[in-house]
């Protein structure tokens, strides 16, 4: 592409960032962590972005020209690596290097100190580096100088649609995960947001194959300008959360190759990735951290990786496939001593035995040494990093503000503005929450998080416009289950949740199995359940409380052990049972039951937390302005579980449609990591969403609301109107056992445009304060053949008078091919900024790869000759020009 400047902050929005700026930040901690060929890439002198030659993907950012001695430091440590592992090898004992392939602690590997080989530590961190674990458990280690960054999740970053916002949020994880002394930091991850229900799509790149692959080079060579090794992960197809360390995947080898492995291969081919984590999920029969197809064959062999692989805590490998298929590092095995980890003392037994070759236990260590090596273990001059600077909460505030998509804007409603608006209604779920302390292994311990209410009062204070923000919490008509407000029970990934035990007898003697829930409601589904719900409540005022229980089925409540009631309800009476309870004291709440409908446990406290209907509405008619934070939390984003359904917790969709009657100009600001069902969404005038947007969310947020950055996110995700339209759900492909990945190729939007299903918001959806035109599509020639390149080229004008930015989107199609294709494939795209009648050029060249599907006759990508239809758009849906040219083989 044509070299660009990006505007500085001050002359486009604050929520900008500044070139010079950033390649300045980037520099402070840029290391020694590449090798020369990846050196070479950063020393360019201007940031560009340009479609690829021979690459994965088509866009790289460099960063600015290294000073003399930095460049010397890099190559003077680089130049001695290989040589100093064959140094180091042969002086390690076999129990010595045994003990270098597992862990020797809950998060590092054990030291060989008579070698100056240290400790090599780690720590989760996809957006945050996560607080200090104890060293042999999982509980805290009870540090009071952890803390670090929040950032916003990678959905965010992925919104962004911006590489550079990917190299600031890896320059800020690196920095801050060396200053914590941490040698790897296990992110970013990179998974496919297949299904809407999956539990951790919130942490990765959106549906994508192209996007994800192009951001996941930045945030990995930023985080690894560090000294620190990224980690990316899960290697493959981690995609649902259900029965995660067994469920199969077996898909066929092109929907392996062109949708699930790119962003990996992108990793490792384009930015060097230090190190791989596998994933939980078994891969055509065997765990995935033990397949010999995806490791030696794919990853150690076709890619030709030279780090290291690790497993995720706890999988289901065995020594001898594990240790002959290229596994590197055993990380968390559920035994009582590290030394009987499959890769300790069963795999010492094995090689003395002569079942393993040493030589497979050498390339492990030969891959161990070069990455500690390569990141500066050894170095006295290696870089000691940042923390929780003013630098980091900005570049935080930069990545959610340039995330923020905003969906629908009918009538102009937003942005607000503050000179007009004298009294705020804010309500909605998320209005107050904060997030980072949940989620799983994501989890950051920040210093504040400030909330979206409390974003909208610093606006406020720092402009001296005098406001009335009301906050309000809506009740709804239906019964409701006792607010997690008062829940002092954690799951363990750090989310207040009740625990279910299900049982297969009326005695409650035969344990079945054991989950978790947001909140005391159960739902049978026409089965016959026996089910126990507990959780530790503390009340917030000493006084009388009144326990609801609504349901159909026996039903027993207990307090303490001590039986409050036990009776056979009908879905026409509620229970109802007073008892007196003491503020700040805890007590262990247990719900039992029995049926085949459904139950819910609620409850009247002395002062409720809850406003009135008409209190509510009335404000609503009254006030200026009404935002209505709605959304997810941890409580359905997170590791471990995935969400039963698409549906906004609790009662959102009928408070939101009851705003939205009295008040259609209600801005609805959606904040979550999954796709939603929204069915008011045709009657609202104005949404926003958010993601989870870090510890500086609520300041981002409000920069967008009332204009002081204009929003210019895009969706990295298909928002379907109901969940039966993914294609996951719709093929029945969603289960314990086995994924086929029937849909095959057709992931997200592509499954949309197959099958014709028009979705709620398309991939690639997001609105500006401006508008942009296109014009003039050109190719630099009319064919392309073998291994040559073409070039495209449009010109995008901002024709609003307010400065903006624009992501040109450049999707591809086959237009006759052998195989089915999608009838479009992201193969580029380019964040333009232009001030008000500026008009820019974005190009993008497209190559072989760009035109090639994986051929399972040859094995091999196969570019077809004949007509390829390019299309640049402002979503998958929103094309504005298109143009074809001829490929020859």
């Amino acid at each position: 592409m044509t070299a660009k400047k990006r505007p500085k902050m001050k002359a486009l929005t604050k929520g900008v960032i500044d070139t010079k700026m950033f390649k300045n930040r980037m520099l402070r901690t840029l290391s020694v962590s590449l090798p020369i060929s990846a050196l070479m890439l950063l020393l360019s002198t201007t940031v560009t972005v340009a479609a690829p030659s021979e690459s994965i993907v088509s866009q790289s950012h460099a960063l600015s020209v290294l000073s003399n001695s930095e460049q010397q430091r890099l190559q003077a440590r680089l130049s001695t690596v290989e040589s100093e592992i064959e140094r180091l090898l042969p002086q390690l004992t076999l129990e010595e290097k045994v003990s270098l392939v597992h862990a020797g602690g809950k998060f590092h590997i054990p030291a060989i100190e008579r070698l100056n080989i240290h400790e090599m530590w780690m720590s989760d961190g996809p957006h945050g580096v996560r607080y200090e674990i104890d060293r042999n458990s999982w509980a805290p280690a009870g540090w009071t100088n952890d803390y670090s960054t929040y950032l916003p999740p990678l959905t965010a970053v992925a919104a962004s649609w911006d590489p550079e916002m990917a190299s600031l949020h890896g320059n800020v994880l690196g920095a801050e995960a060396r200053h914590r002394n941490k040698d790897l930091i296990l992110g970013p991850g990179v998974n496919l947001a297949r299904l809407p229900l999956y539990g951790r799509n919130f942490e990765y790149m959106g549906e994508d194959p192209y996007l994800a692959a192009t951001l996941v080079v930045p945030t990995v060579k930023a985080i690894q300008a560090n000294d620190v090794g990224a980690t990316v992960k899960h290697y493959a197809l981690n995609t649902q959360e259900l029965n995660r360390t067994g469920v199969n995947a077996k898909p066929d080898e092109r929907t392996l190759r062109e949708v699930y492995l790119p962003a990996f291969e992108a990793a490792v081919k384009e930015a060097n990735v230090h190190a791989i984590m596998g994933a939980y999920n078994e891969f055509r029969g065997t765990n995935a951290n033990q397949s010999h197809h995806l490791i030696k064959t794919i990853l150690k062999g076709e890619w030709a990786y030279e780090g290291v692989l690790l497993t995720d805590w706890n999988v289901d490998i065995n020594t001898y496939d594990a240790a002959m298929n290229g596994l590197d590092i055993e990380m968390g095995t559920a035994v009582e001593s590290y030394d009987e980890y499959f890769l300790a003392d069963p795999l010492l037994a094995m090689i003395k035995a002569g079942k393993v070759p040493e030589s497979e236990l050498d390339d492990k260590v030969r891959r161990i040494l070069r990455v500690q090596l390569s990141i500066g273990m050894m170095d006295k001059q290696r870089l000691s990093g940042e923390r929780n600077t003013q630098a980091h909460r900005e570049d935080a505030r930069t990545i959610a503000a340039n995330g923020v998509v905003l969906l629908k804007n009918n009538n102009q409603v937003l942005p607000l503005d503050t000179n007009k608006v004298e009294n705020i209604l804010v309500l909605g779920p998320n209005a107050d929450k904060r997030h980072g302390f949940g989620g799983g292994s994501s989890e950051v311990k920040a210093l504040y998080e400030v909330s979206p209410l409390d974003g909208l009062k610093a606006k406020f204070e720092q402009v001296g416009n005098k406001v009335n923000i009301q906050h309000m919490r809506p009740a709804s008509s239906k019964f409701m289950p006792i607010p997690n407000d008062y829940l002092t029970t954690r799951h363990w990934t750090g989310t207040p949740s009740w625990q279910i035990n299900y049982y297969a007898d009326n005695q409650l003697k035969q344990l079945t199995s054991e989950s978790w829930i947001a909140d005391p409601q159960f739902d049978a589904k026409g089965q016959q359940q026996n089910v126990e719900i507990q959780a530790n409540i503390k009340p917030m005022e000493s006084g009388k409380h009144t326990l609801k229980v609504l349901g159909d089925g026996k039903v027993s409540l207990l307090i303490n052990d001590k039986l409050l009631f036990s009776q056979n309800a009908q879905h026409t009476n509620v229970i109802n049972e007073d008892i007196e309870l003491k503020a700040g004291e805890t007590y262990a709440f247990k719900l039992v039951y029995q049926g085949k409908k459904n139950v819910t446990l609620g409850w009247e406290t002395p002062n409720s937390l809850y406003n009135s209907e008409s209190e509510y509405l009335n404000a609503a008619k009254s006030a200026d302005a009404v935002i209505y934070y709605a959304g997810l939390s941890h409580a359905d984003d997170r590791e471990s579980i995935d969400r039963p359904d698409m549906k906004l917790p609790g009662q959102q969709d009928e408070i939101i449609s009851k705003l939205l009657s009295v008040n259609p100009n209600t801005v609805i600001f959606i904040i979550g990591g999954s796709a939603v069902e929204m069915p008011w969404a045709e009657k609202a005038n104005a949404i926003a969403w958010g993601w989870y947007g870090g510890m500086e969310a609520g300041h981002a947020y409000t920069d967008v609301l009332f204009g002081d950055v204009n929003p210019s996110g895009k969706l990295p995700i298909t928002l379907p109107k109901k969940l039966q339209d993914t294609a996951p759900i719709a093929l029945n492909d969603y289960n314990e056992k086995e994924s086929l990945y029937s849909e095959g190729v057709f992931i997200g939007y592509r499954w949309f445009e197959q099958q014709k299903i028009v979705p709620e918001f398309p991939f690639g959806h997001g609105l500006s304060y401006s508008e942009f035109s296109y014009d003039d599509i050109k190719f630099s020639s009319s064919k392309l053949s073998g291994d040559d390149t073409l070039t495209v080229t449009a010109s995008i004008t901002n024709t609003s008078k307010t400065d903006g930015a624009e992501v040109v989107q450049l999707y591809l199609y086959d237009m006759k091919a052998s195989v089915p294709r999608p009838l479009k494939e992201l193969k580029g795209f380019d964040k333009v900024w232009l001030k008000a009648g500026q008009t820019g050029k974005v190009s993008f060249n497209l190559n072989k790869r760009d035109l090639s599907f994986w051929d399972v006759k040859t094995n091999d990508w196969l570019a077809e000759s004949g007509e390829f239809k390019v299309m640049l758009g402002s979503s998958v849906e929103d094309i504005r020009l298109h143009k074809s040219f001829q490929y020859q083989q």
